[in-house]
């Protein structure tokens, strides 16, 4: 064998393993993106299952008192916010406006419960706001991994090598996770502080 066919062999070589790696790492991105798919749909899903208790409570509370209108409004309005998630597009700003319109009609429906201690004591009541919240936790934490995935498909996306990948063959955009202000206003963090 000659000095010719040798080095040959070498390029052929590094030209597979500079093959497998950018194959590799597009995997890796399409793989992340997937994750974060998944975990949008958790997170929908859940946001859908806590939308069916609602009403629910909304509809006993018809019972007890002359149903506001603004409650109803809010529940409509929640309802339609909430059809306008899709699993195919990751929407944090609409999942923003849904959870806001949740509290909001939450808070409407505690308000109108205070004023009927009979409601408040029922079984049937307490099971419901027990389902809600664990509903409200389920959400919580889909979130939770949702932006879990979001940190690591925007890391593959770009940190070196994988944006030189990205740029070449994928063309993904990095995605925002969902911040839920509200839920952090009541939370002190008095984390690292970068830049000083």
């Amino acid at each position: 064998m000659g000095t010719g066919t040798a080095v040959l062999i070498v390029v052929a070589m590094i030209l597979v393993l500079k093959v497998s790696v950018i194959i590799s790492l597009r995997n890796g991105i399409v793989r992340a993106k997937n994750r974060v798919q998944r975990a949008w749909s958790d997170v929908l899903t859940y946001e859908r299952r806590k939308l069916n208790v609602v009403p629910t409570i909304a509809e006993k509370l018809k019972e007890y008192q002359e149903y506001e209108s603004g409650l109803q409004r809010q529940l409509t309005q929640l309802r339609g916010l909430a059809q306008g998630l899709t699993e195919e597009t990751v929407d944090v700003g609409s999942l923003k406006d849904v959870e806001e319109c949740s509290r909001a009609l939450l808070a409407g429906i505690k308000v109108a419960v205070e004023a009927y201690p009979e409601l408040k004591a029922s079984e049937l009541y307490a099971g419901w706001m027990k389902e809600l919240a664990e509903s409200e936790d389920n959400v919580a934490a889909a979130i939770v991994i949702f932006n879990a995935g979001v940190q690591g498909f925007n890391d593959r996306i770009q940190l070196f090598p994988g944006n030189w990948v990205n740029a070449m063959l994928n063309k993904e955009r990095s995605l925002p996770t969902f911040t839920d202000s509200a839920a952090r206003s009541g939370i002190e963090f008095p984390g690292p502080q970068f830049g000083r």
